[in-house]
């Protein structure tokens, strides 16, 4: 596929923009619009949830996980441009907690986080397969082989930490 994207890049150089939106479909055009809503939601609430984390290698954890984003941020705004496609509104990049909320422990913070990588999994996938352009494709795939490895060091983390929840053994 790299070939073929590379190919792709050769191809829309020096075209305009009105021309770059026929060579991707409208269903990418959503994929890329709704990573990036995704994308600056998750951004916030890690932001949120990072100001509550107490332990320093979840807080290690959740520094490492909003740089992927803001790159992920970055690339997606900069392909988002070059097509034409209008960005989403950004929500505010500092986030203030005004209280110290007892409930909110690192065992929940880790669980939101995995739960969070778990459900967007599927989006990734979505995106890859609804995509006809070798470029565009490439991204989704980046993306989700980058999710799904964050998401295996993540799980290792938990286990060690005591935060996974294990369904019972089964003993026929």
């Amino acid at each position: 596929m790299k070939i073929f994207e590379q190919f792709q890049k050769i191809a829309e150089v020096g075209m305009s923009t009105r021309d770059k939106q026929k060579t991707i479909n409208v269903s990418e055009v959503f994929h890329l619009w709704n990573h990036l809503v995704q994308r600056y939601n998750v951004l916030y609430i890690t932001n949120i949830l990072e100001s509550f984390a107490r332990d320093e290698d979840l807080k290690l954890i959740l520094i490492s996980g909003k740089n992927s984003l803001d790159n992920h941020i970055k690339i997606l705004e900069k392909e988002m441009l070059e097509y034409g496609i209008p960005l989403p509104n950004r929500p505010p990049k500092q986030t203030q907690s005004t209280s110290d909320l007892e409930e909110i422990s690192d065992r929940h913070i880790y669980r939101r986080i995995t739960r969070g990588i778990q459900s967007f999994l599927p989006t990734h996938t979505m995106a890859f397969i609804h995509s006809t352009s070798p470029k565009i494709r490439e991204l989704f795939m980046s993306f989700l082989i980058e999710e799904m490895k964050i998401y295996d060091k993540l799980l290792e983390y938990g286990k060690v930490k005591g935060y996974i929840i294990f369904p019972p053994i089964y003993k026929p």
